[in-house]
């Protein structure tokens, strides 16, 4: 014999009415999210046709023409004839600029250790939207199907054909749409990564390298 748990029905009236009143919320955040991905998409392709990639040979070079340098002036020319793009260009010449007449070589690498992590940051903060898409976006497909599910099958219990095909239309497209908007956020914070984390490579040998030069430091009178 079934029993029923003493406001076992208002407390399922009451999640209902919550389960339903997401369903509108979802479906609007998954067509901002799929806008996002199809923005992010247009972004990626954009950067990527503008990127100078540097090999490990011109890596190598450029450690030795600014290895080779004796002035702070010789360093910031060798950085701006580089393939480095402008920001990059600008923190190295900043790296280099780092006075050692006011400063001692551990004060330089500290205060150059700083301008790279700060760079560092903005670079984390700039992937940190299409991560929350990569992540949330199937989440809230998953969401999107579950809620509908509810009505559809009680439909079906009433013979409501109609209604059950709407529901389960929509249980379909919102899976579909936080599929692909995760899976493009997922694909594109992933390539995005791996092309800063070579920059960043690039950047701390190249400071590394600038910091190590002896530079001949102008004599007072």
């Amino acid at each position: 014999m079934a029993t029923t748990i003493p406001g076992g029905d208002i407390l399922t009236g009451v999640l209902d009415v919550i389960a339903q009143s997401l369903l509108l919320p979802v479906m609007i955040l998954l067509i901002i999210f799929i806008i996002f991905a199809v923005i992010e998409i247009g972004s990626i392709l954009a950067e990527y046709t503008g990127r100078q990639k540097i090999s490990g040979e011109e890596k190598e070079e450029m450690i030795k023409k600014v290895s080779r340098c004796k002035t702070q002036a010789e360093i910031c020319q060798v950085i701006e004839n580089t393939k480095l793009n402008v920001y990059d260009k600008g923190l190295l010449t900043e790296i280099a600029n780092i006075s050692p007449i006011e400063y001692d070589k551990t004060t330089r690498e500290i205060l150059a250790r700083n301008l790279l992590e700060t760079h560092e940051a903005k670079i984390v903060g700039s992937l940190s939207k299409v991560d929350i898409v990569a992540k949330v976006g199937s989440g809230l497909g998953l969401l999107g199907t579950i809620i509908p599910m509810g009505p559809g099958l009680a439909a079906l219990g009433t013979g409501d054909m109609v209604t059950l095909t709407t529901n389960l239309t929509t249980a379909f497209n919102t899976t579909t749409a936080g599929l692909a908007a995760g899976t493009i956020c997922f694909v594109i914070a992933k390539i995005r990564r791996n092309w800063y984390n070579q920059d960043m490579e690039l950047l701390y040998d190249l400071a590394e390298c600038i910091l190590g030069v002896d530079v001949n430091v102008p004599q007072t009178q």
